[in-house]
């Protein structure tokens, strides 16, 4: 990929900043670990790492990182929010084997879909099932159409109702009572039909067959190759971060959506109001909301990555292993929302939080020696730290966030949990080289040895606590924009612990 496909701005008068320099050793290890292996770096990682010399030891790095039982979890984690699994046990350890094996998306698919796991996910609830594969597999909007005409929507009412008809048990769908358009009337009949999203003739839903299975071989056959694309993009933001979302890091992020179950039963047309899905924040697409049926500015490098998704074969870990090795990636991280505010694919990864299930993991491995997150329910109580830092409750596709926010400081500061997790800590270096990835510098060892003389029994556990409270622990690069503690953007924190 060249840097004009990585790279777009909303016109060509604008300004592009200067393109960040490569990220150094530590600074790559310890994203390539987090974003392909869900982890942090272990110490001797990080100083084999850094002591090879060798041209090629990102490639080969992330070559063995792709492979690992840790990289697999987090591609399951990936598919299991794109499909809200919850609990269904057959489907969590299919999805696994799927996520074990990399097997093509299309596979996945063809069994999400024609297998009738996204219908039984839905209760049997053909609308919510037609919304949520248009929206987490086409990347198309229809929550509005649910309930009414949208002027800015690509797709109607009885669109909408046609889509869902494709997975009901009679294969067809009765429009509402309150129906008020000119191309049915209420309690009108409505056969299955797929959705027009390019300019290629639909098929039609015949008879016989199943008609989830032909939905799924439509999805894979589709001219415009939408499911590549959605998939490819997310998988993109799952490493570069999210295109276009301006996050408010001080107040916690992305605004939450409602509960399916909070919505009215039969919602009134025409409502514009805060349940009006088109207008609805969520956690905001993680793939973009472009226009696919116009050429623009974007389609290059959408195009460009959906080429090679499907060149890949649509396998999620072998498309994750071609974008870790770009150039793009490689670079320092930057800060949309100051830096590249406007840029469709900034060319660099964002600076990001670090996912819930690896902060979590970072604790629990240090209380008991082992990770924990893959053992817990998909959708841990709401009292559940885990849901706290982040993760969903896979109501929604994609609802997982990774905001800064208070609360997380208030964790990170007086959770018993940290304090438990520091009180297994070792020696400075390798304290330093286990939570945030790098060896300590002079300053902070000369200040760590101090605080050792002043402070014998409990400057271990100190010095663990201040990491765990610096933006280095919480971000993948520090960047002083993303303090979560007054003293988070050093080592100061060490002045402050308990």
């Amino acid at each position: 990929m060249n840097e004009y496909e990585l790279t777009n701005a909303r016109s060509t008068t604008w300004d592009l900043p200067a393109l960040p320099p490569e990220a150094d050793d530590t600074t790559f290890l310890r994203r390539a670990c987090i974003d392909l292996a869900g982890r942090l770096p272990k110490p001797d990682e990080v100083r084999a790492f850094v002591a090879d010399k060798t041209t090629d030891k990102r490639a080969r790095l992330t070559n063995a990182l792709i492979k690992e039982l840790g990289a697999a979890e987090v591609r399951f984690q990936m598919l299991a929010e794109a499909f809200r699994v919850k609990d269904d046990a057959e489907v969590i350890a299919w999805l696994h084997k799927a996520a074990t094996e990399d097997m093509p998306f299309a596979q996945i698919l063809t069994y999400m879909i024609g297998e009738r796991h996204v219908n039984h996910r839905n209760q049997g609830n053909a609308m919510r099932t037609g919304v949520e594969v248009a929206f987490s597999v086409l990347g198309e909007d229809l929550y509005c159409a649910m309930c009414h005409d949208h002027p800015y929507n690509n797709h109607t009412q009885r669109e909408a109702y046609a889509f869902a008809a494709c997975f009901t048990e009679s294969g067809e769908m009765l429009l509402p009572k309150d129906y008020l358009y000119s191309d049915g009337k209420p309690g009108d009949v409505v056969k299955p039909k797929l959705l027009t999203m390019s300019r290629q003739k639909v098929p039609t839903v015949g008879p016989g067959r199943e008609k989830h299975q032909q939905v799924a071989k439509w999805v894979t056959d589709e001219q415009s190759h939408r499911f590549a694309t959605v998939a490819a993009l997310r998988v993109w933001s799952s490493l570069f971060g999210m295109p276009g979302l301006m996050v408010n890091h001080t107040t916690g992020g992305v605004e939450a959506a409602p509960a399916w179950h909070e919505i009215p039963a039969e919602p009134f047309p025409l409502n514009l109001s805060s349940l009006c899905f088109g207008a609805c924040n969520r956690s905001q697409l993680t793939w973009i909301g472009s226009d696919f049926h116009q050429a623009s500015d974007n389609s290059q490098p959408t195009n460009t990555l959906t080429k090679e998704f499907l060149l890949c074969g649509g396998r999620i870990g072998e498309f994750q292993r071609i974008l870790a090795n770009t150039t793009a990636y490689n670079r320092a991280g930057i800060h949309y929302n100051t830096e590249w505010n406007g840029c469709y694919m900034a060319p660099a990864p964002h600076i990001r939080r670090l996912p819930s299930e690896v902060i979590w993991d970072a604790l629990a491995t240090r209380m008991s020696g082992q990770k924990m997150s893959a053992e817990l329910p998909q959708v841990p109580t709401a009292e559940h730290p885990l849901r706290m830092l982040g993760r969903g409750t896979r109501e929604w596709t994609d609802e997982s966030v990774t905001p800064v926010s208070h609360e997380l400081a208030r964790f990170m500061m007086n959770s018993v949990m940290v304090q438990n997790a520091c009180a297994s800590a070792g020696d400075v270096e390798a304290l330093f080289l286990s939570l945030i990835g790098r060896l300590p510098s002079a300053t902070e060892q000369t200040r760590a040895q101090q605080h050792v003389a002043e402070s014998p029994q409990t400057s271990s556990q100190d010095i663990a606590w201040a990491l765990f409270n610096t933006t280095e622990f919480i971000v993948q690069t520090v960047i002083k924009a993303f303090c979560i503690h007054p003293c988070a953007s050093s080592f100061d924190n060490i002045n402050r612990a308990r």
